[in-house]
């Protein structure tokens, strides 16, 4: 259903969250184009310092059903074993590359260059590293919204809940 239809004529700023608040997530196939319009953008490089030595993210987009970011990876970086907090997600890379690591039914490694999508359901564990010799780019939105990421430590070759991070560290 549109939006138009489901607000009033006249909506003020209480009214339009009220609605955003109340739509459902945002479908996987939504994810998908919502990250190719943001990664198309000329400008969204310039969001991130490319030459940083650690990573950074910027959020540009953000509604109570949906946020996207765009995140730079030095080379060598990692985000550590996480999960999204049962947030549906989907992620681009615009440059570089990136290595998806997994353990859902076994190891498994996804290697994404640019123009590569990967979409992941709520309860889905990564490690998304640059192992490459130039930064890379990408874009990522969630549905919901992130509110909490679990972190994990692998021991003994097995992934144990470690922390929950609320937003602190992003």
């Amino acid at each position: 259903m549109p939006i138009s239809s489901t607000l009033p004529t006249t909506p003020t700023l209480a009214t339009l969250e009220q609605h955003l608040t109340e739509q459902p997530p945002a479908t996987r196939a939504q994810l998908l184009l919502t990250l190719r319009l943001f990664s198309q953008d000329p400008g969204i490089a310039s969001l991130v310092d490319l030459a940083a030595t650690d990573r950074q993210w910027h959020e540009v987009a953000r509604t109570p059903q949906l946020q996207v970011w765009v995140i730079s990876w030095p080379p060598g970086t990692s985000t550590g074993w996480h999960d999204h907090g049962g947030a549906v997600g989907a992620f681009r890379v615009v440059r570089g590359s990136l290595e998806e690591h997994t353990v859902r039914d076994g190891r498994r490694l996804r290697t994404l260059a640019p123009g590569d999508l990967r979409v992941f359901s709520g309860s889905h564990v990564h490690d998304v590293r640059n192992t490459g010799a130039v930064p890379a780019l990408s874009v990522h939105a969630y549905s919901p919204r992130l509110d909490a990421m679990t972190r994990y430590v692998e021991t003994d070759g097995r992934l144990e809940a470690h922390e929950v991070d609320g937003g602190e560290r992003w």
